[in-house]
Protein backbone atom coordinates (compact mmCIF):
# COMPACT_ATOMS: atom_id res chain seq x y z
CA UNK A 1 0.00 0.00 0.00
CA UNK A 2 2.82 2.26 0.72
CA UNK A 3 6.54 3.37 -1.07
CA UNK A 4 8.67 5.44 -1.02
CA UNK A 5 6.34 7.54 -3.33
CA UNK A 6 3.68 6.29 -1.99
CA UNK A 7 1.05 5.62 -5.08
CA UNK A 8 2.86 7.17 -7.83
CA UNK A 9 4.49 3.99 -8.41
CA UNK A 10 1.66 1.90 -6.65
CA UNK A 11 -1.69 1.82 -7.73
CA UNK A 12 -2.49 0.81 -4.42
CA UNK A 13 -5.14 2.95 -1.87
CA UNK A 14 -2.35 4.47 0.08
CA UNK A 15 -1.94 6.33 3.29
CA UNK A 16 0.79 14.34 3.91
CA UNK A 17 2.28 15.16 6.83
CA UNK A 18 -0.25 16.09 9.50
CA UNK A 19 2.47 17.98 11.73
CA UNK A 20 1.93 20.44 8.99
CA UNK A 21 4.27 23.26 8.45
CA UNK A 22 2.65 26.23 9.40
CA UNK A 23 0.57 24.31 12.38
CA UNK A 24 2.26 23.97 15.92
CA UNK A 25 2.13 20.80 17.61
CA UNK A 26 4.30 21.69 20.70
CA UNK A 27 7.40 23.65 21.32
CA UNK A 28 9.91 21.03 19.63
CA UNK A 29 12.33 23.46 17.11
CA UNK A 30 12.42 20.38 14.96
CA UNK A 31 8.98 19.02 15.13
CA UNK A 32 8.38 15.53 13.81
CA UNK A 33 6.35 15.58 10.25
CA UNK A 34 5.01 12.56 8.58
CA UNK A 35 3.89 11.62 5.37
CA UNK A 36 0.62 9.39 6.66
CA UNK A 37 -1.84 8.51 6.92
CA UNK A 38 -3.21 10.22 4.03
CA UNK A 39 -2.16 9.79 0.51
CA UNK A 40 -0.52 13.57 -0.61
CA UNK A 41 3.13 13.59 0.51
CA UNK A 42 4.27 16.35 2.68
CA UNK A 43 7.44 18.85 1.36
CA UNK A 44 9.15 18.79 4.53
CA UNK A 45 12.78 15.96 4.67
CA UNK A 46 13.70 14.84 7.83
CA UNK A 47 16.53 16.36 9.41
CA UNK A 48 20.35 14.86 8.41
CA UNK A 49 21.48 12.30 10.32
CA UNK A 50 17.89 11.52 11.75
CA UNK A 51 15.92 7.90 11.08
CA UNK A 52 12.44 8.06 10.82
CA UNK A 53 10.08 4.89 10.67
CA UNK A 54 6.50 5.29 9.54
CA UNK A 55 3.87 1.71 9.56
CA UNK A 56 0.56 0.39 9.73
CA UNK A 57 -2.40 -1.50 8.82
CA UNK A 58 -5.02 -0.98 6.06
CA UNK A 59 -8.08 -3.26 5.68
CA UNK A 60 -9.82 -2.75 2.47
CA UNK A 61 -13.46 -3.42 0.89
CA UNK A 62 -13.95 -3.99 -2.96
CA UNK A 63 -17.20 -5.63 -3.83
CA UNK A 64 -16.77 -9.31 -2.35
CA UNK A 65 -12.62 -8.88 -2.30
CA UNK A 66 -11.25 -8.20 1.33
CA UNK A 67 -7.66 -7.12 1.48
CA UNK A 68 -5.39 -6.81 4.51
CA UNK A 69 -2.06 -4.97 4.02
CA UNK A 70 0.23 -5.12 7.09
CA UNK A 71 3.47 -3.41 7.49
CA UNK A 72 3.30 -0.34 5.13
CA UNK A 73 6.90 0.42 6.22
CA UNK A 74 8.90 3.61 4.95
CA UNK A 75 12.09 4.44 6.08
CA UNK A 76 13.47 7.82 6.27
CA UNK A 77 16.77 8.86 6.84
CA UNK A 78 17.99 12.53 6.56
CA UNK A 79 21.03 12.58 4.17
CA UNK A 80 21.38 16.88 3.79
CA UNK A 81 19.61 19.81 5.06
CA UNK A 82 17.25 19.46 1.85
CA UNK A 83 17.26 15.92 1.18
CA UNK A 84 16.36 12.41 2.28
CA UNK A 85 16.41 8.80 1.50
CA UNK A 86 13.53 6.63 1.29
CA UNK A 87 13.31 2.89 1.32
CA UNK A 88 9.56 1.66 1.04
CA UNK A 89 9.48 -2.41 2.06
CA UNK A 90 5.82 -2.27 1.47
CA UNK A 91 3.40 -4.42 2.87
CA UNK A 92 2.14 -8.59 3.39
CA UNK A 93 -0.79 -8.40 1.28
CA UNK A 94 -3.76 -10.54 1.87
CA UNK A 95 -6.81 -11.00 -0.42
CA UNK A 96 -9.95 -12.74 0.58
CA UNK A 97 -12.48 -13.57 -2.08
CA UNK A 98 -15.77 -16.13 -1.05
CA UNK A 99 -15.82 -16.54 -5.42
CA UNK A 100 -12.19 -17.00 -5.53
CA UNK A 101 -9.06 -18.56 -4.29
CA UNK A 102 -7.62 -16.84 -1.16
CA UNK A 103 -3.89 -15.03 -2.28
CA UNK A 104 -1.14 -13.67 -0.28
CA UNK A 105 2.03 -12.20 -1.17
CA UNK A 106 4.68 -9.08 -0.65
CA UNK A 107 5.06 -5.94 -2.64
CA UNK A 108 7.66 -4.22 -4.20
CA UNK A 109 10.56 -2.75 -2.37
CA UNK A 110 10.76 0.96 -3.14
CA UNK A 111 13.59 3.43 -3.31
CA UNK A 112 13.18 7.01 -3.69
CA UNK A 113 14.41 10.38 -2.64
CA UNK A 114 12.44 13.56 -1.48
CA UNK A 115 14.87 16.99 -1.99
CA UNK A 116 13.18 20.52 -0.84
CA UNK A 117 13.12 22.85 -3.83
CA UNK A 118 11.69 25.86 -1.64
CA UNK A 119 11.65 26.45 1.84
CA UNK A 120 9.22 28.84 3.03
CA UNK A 121 10.02 31.56 5.64
CA UNK A 122 7.80 33.16 8.17
CA UNK A 123 8.18 36.35 6.40
CA UNK A 124 7.00 35.07 3.13
CA UNK A 125 3.38 35.39 1.88
CA UNK A 126 0.49 32.99 2.10
CA UNK A 127 0.26 32.61 -1.69
CA UNK A 128 3.52 30.79 -1.31
CA UNK A 129 4.02 27.72 -1.29
CA UNK A 130 6.96 25.18 0.75
CA UNK A 131 8.12 23.14 -2.35
CA UNK A 132 9.46 19.31 -2.57
CA UNK A 133 10.45 16.70 -5.76
CA UNK A 134 9.95 12.91 -4.68
CA UNK A 135 11.70 10.54 -7.33
CA UNK A 136 12.22 6.79 -7.05
CA UNK A 137 11.46 3.47 -8.45
CA UNK A 138 9.07 0.56 -7.54
CA UNK A 139 11.67 -2.62 -7.68
CA UNK A 140 10.69 -5.69 -9.25
CA UNK A 141 10.93 -7.70 -5.96
CA UNK A 142 7.24 -8.22 -4.63
CA UNK A 143 5.46 -12.12 -5.56
CA UNK A 144 3.50 -13.18 -8.51
CA UNK A 145 0.32 -11.23 -8.37
CA UNK A 146 1.69 -8.15 -5.73
CA UNK A 147 4.32 -6.80 -7.47
CA UNK A 148 5.36 -6.10 -11.08
CA UNK A 149 8.53 -7.90 -13.20
CA UNK A 150 9.36 -4.41 -14.27
CA UNK A 151 11.30 -1.22 -12.60
CA UNK A 152 8.49 1.47 -12.37
CA UNK A 153 9.93 5.07 -11.84
CA UNK A 154 7.86 8.07 -10.99
CA UNK A 155 8.27 11.80 -9.82
CA UNK A 156 6.18 13.79 -7.62
CA UNK A 157 6.06 17.25 -7.17
CA UNK A 158 4.81 18.31 -3.32
CA UNK A 159 3.76 21.66 -2.47
CA UNK A 160 2.64 23.24 1.34
CA UNK A 161 0.62 26.14 2.19
CA UNK A 162 1.00 27.12 5.85
CA UNK A 163 -2.77 29.08 5.99
CA UNK A 164 -2.96 29.81 9.45
CA UNK A 165 -0.98 28.83 12.98
CA UNK A 166 -3.59 26.04 12.60
CA UNK A 167 -4.91 25.66 9.53
CA UNK A 168 -2.46 23.89 5.95
CA UNK A 169 -3.39 23.02 2.28
CA UNK A 170 -1.20 20.47 0.54
CA UNK A 171 -1.12 19.45 -2.76
CA UNK A 172 0.60 16.66 -5.40
CA UNK A 173 0.85 16.11 -9.20
CA UNK A 174 3.02 13.28 -10.42
CA UNK A 175 3.83 11.16 -12.89
CA UNK A 176 4.72 7.39 -13.03
CA UNK A 177 5.62 4.59 -15.97
CA UNK A 178 4.20 1.56 -14.75
CA UNK A 179 4.03 -2.14 -16.06
CA UNK A 180 1.05 -4.23 -15.95
CA UNK A 181 0.69 -7.16 -17.46
CA UNK A 182 3.28 -7.42 -19.80
CA UNK A 183 2.53 -3.98 -21.04
CA UNK A 184 3.69 -0.43 -20.13
CA UNK A 185 1.48 2.44 -18.99
CA UNK A 186 1.40 6.20 -17.71
CA UNK A 187 -0.16 7.24 -14.73
CA UNK A 188 -1.24 10.72 -14.02
CA UNK A 189 -1.78 11.34 -10.19
CA UNK A 190 -3.07 14.32 -8.31
CA UNK A 191 -3.94 15.14 -4.93
CA UNK A 192 -5.09 18.29 -2.40
CA UNK A 193 -5.57 17.91 1.35
CA UNK A 194 -6.80 20.21 4.03
CA UNK A 195 -5.28 19.63 7.79
CA UNK A 196 -6.34 21.41 11.06
CA UNK A 197 -4.59 21.32 14.35
CA UNK A 198 -7.93 21.02 16.82
CA UNK A 199 -5.23 20.70 20.01
CA UNK A 200 -1.40 21.02 20.29
CA UNK A 201 -1.13 16.54 19.64
CA UNK A 202 -4.56 16.47 17.42
CA UNK A 203 -5.02 17.18 13.96
CA UNK A 204 -6.84 16.10 11.33
CA UNK A 205 -7.50 16.26 8.06
CA UNK A 206 -9.72 15.48 4.70
CA UNK A 207 -8.57 14.85 1.56
CA UNK A 208 -9.12 13.91 -2.10
CA UNK A 209 -6.67 12.04 -4.21
CA UNK A 210 -7.06 10.72 -8.39
CA UNK A 211 -5.49 8.21 -10.11
CA UNK A 212 -5.26 8.64 -13.85
CA UNK A 213 -5.61 5.30 -14.51
CA UNK A 214 -5.30 3.65 -11.55
CA UNK A 215 -4.80 0.20 -13.90
CA UNK A 216 -3.64 -0.63 -17.53
CA UNK A 217 -6.74 0.04 -19.90
CA UNK A 218 -9.09 1.05 -17.04
CA UNK A 219 -10.68 4.58 -16.07
CA UNK A 220 -9.45 7.53 -13.72
CA UNK A 221 -10.51 6.68 -10.18
CA UNK A 222 -11.39 9.19 -7.27
CA UNK A 223 -11.03 8.89 -3.49
CA UNK A 224 -11.89 10.94 -0.76
CA UNK A 225 -11.06 9.94 2.67
CA UNK A 226 -10.37 11.67 6.54
CA UNK A 227 -8.42 10.94 9.74
CA UNK A 228 -6.71 12.24 12.73
CA UNK A 229 -2.76 11.97 13.66
CA UNK A 230 -2.01 12.14 17.53
CA UNK A 231 1.56 13.28 18.50
CA UNK A 232 2.39 11.52 21.85
CA UNK A 233 5.46 13.71 22.33
CA UNK A 234 8.21 14.58 19.71
CA UNK A 235 9.33 11.78 18.40
CA UNK A 236 6.52 9.67 18.50
CA UNK A 237 2.76 9.53 16.37
CA UNK A 238 -0.17 7.54 16.21
CA UNK A 239 -2.64 7.90 13.09
CA UNK A 240 -6.07 6.74 11.57
CA UNK A 241 -7.91 7.25 8.67
CA UNK A 242 -11.02 6.23 6.70
CA UNK A 243 -12.01 6.56 3.41
CA UNK A 244 -14.12 5.60 -0.06
CA UNK A 245 -13.72 5.29 -3.81
CA UNK A 246 -16.24 7.30 -5.65
CA UNK A 247 -16.47 4.45 -8.21
CA UNK A 248 -17.67 0.69 -8.68
CA UNK A 249 -17.37 -1.76 -7.04
CA UNK A 250 -19.66 -1.52 -4.26
CA UNK A 251 -18.67 -1.08 -1.48
CA UNK A 252 -15.51 0.39 -2.12
CA UNK A 253 -14.22 1.74 1.19
CA UNK A 254 -11.14 1.28 3.10
CA UNK A 255 -9.45 2.01 6.98
CA UNK A 256 -6.37 1.87 8.62
CA UNK A 257 -4.27 3.27 11.58
CA UNK A 258 -0.88 3.23 12.23
CA UNK A 259 2.70 4.77 14.01
CA UNK A 260 5.39 6.86 13.92
CA UNK A 261 8.79 7.48 15.25
CA UNK A 262 11.91 8.86 14.34
CA UNK A 263 15.32 8.13 16.08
Amino acid sequence: MRSGLKAVTLHAVAATCLAWPGVVRGQDADPMITDRPDFTESSATVAPGRFQFELGYTFTKAGDEDRHNFGELLARVGILPWLEGRLGLNSFSALRDPGAEDREGLEDITVAFKARLLRKSKDSPVAVPQLAVLFGADLPSGESGFGSSEIQPGIKLAADWGLSERLNLASNVGYAYLHSDGEHFHQGVGSVAMGYAISDPLVAYVEWYGLFPENRGGGSNHYVNGGLAWGLGPNFQLDWRIGAGLQDPTPNWYTGAGLSFRL
